[in-house]
């Protein structure tokens, strides 16, 4: 009888969360150990005790990670990350910083309307009598296409929002907006005829991740509401 050294998950999540208590545990004992280091830890480690995805956000290293159960997924670097407001003519509120490190969470998600399904080599009609082959005459249908009207399946999109319970939003993208004097100064003109046509939107700030496309495209069924994004504090 040979015993398989390859871990089981189940054994693997076990040994991942039990290191970040030991990691949570050394670094409160270590008074030389910075405080947000501490508490990134903790909070991680109340993210990894439940079977769930959630996202690590490092905005030092410009990553993002795909985590459960303190097991790295997928990493994702970022080309850039920043706050975006949007500052009407007239002046307006200066956005208060957030505390770092902290959870942030999903309240409306994107990815709420994604469905999960497995494209097939080939679309059959069924077939009432339970055989594999389809009824003589039925033509074949193309992979990746609807069986009933023949249309491809759309792709997630590459730029999207998601609101988060801090009251910013999160914006996922592909490259940032302009921030400069002139774009600035544009966009307060824009807002601020819109308003005087009575057609001004508040927008709120957005925490804006830029990534390569593929990246954004592939992370948007994760953008489900209660999704959790620790996020770390810059050192």
């Amino acid at each position: 009888m040979s015993l398989s050294t390859t871990p089981r998950p189940s054994a693997l999540a076990y040994f991942c969360t039990s290191a970040l208590v030991v990691a949570a545990s050394a670094a409160a004992s270590d008074i030389s150990a910075r405080p947000a280091r501490v508490a990134a830890l903790e909070l991680e480690l109340s993210l990894a005790q439940r079977p769930e995805v959630y996202l690590l956000l490092n905005p030092a290293g410009r990553t993002l990670e795909v985590k459960i159960r303190g097991v790295t997924l997928d990493r994702v670097p970022l080309t850039g990350i920043k706050i975006i407001t949007h500052a009407p003519v007239f002046g307006g509120r200066a956005v208060s910083p957030l505390p770092l490190p902290a959870i942030w969470r999903l309240v409306n998600g994107p990815g709420d309307t994604d469905r999960e399904y497995i494209a097939p080599t080939e679309l059959r009609p069924y077939n009432p009598d339970g055989y594999d082959d389809p009824p003589p005459g039925t033509p074949p249908t193309r992979p990746g296409t609807s069986p009933s009207t023949g249309t491809p399946l759309p792709e997630p999109p590459a730029s999207y929002r998601a609101q988060l319970d801090t009251g910013y939003d999160l914006w996922i993208t592909t490259t940032l907006p302009p921030q400069g004097f002139l774009a600035r100064a544009s966009a307060a003109v824009r807002d601020g005829w819109q308003r005087l046509r009575g057609r001004g939107i508040h927008l709120p700030p957005a925490i804006t991740l830029a990534m390569a496309k593929e990246d954004a495209v592939r992370l948007h069924h994760l953008m489900r509401s209660n999704m959790a994004i620790l996020v770390l504090a810059e050192p």
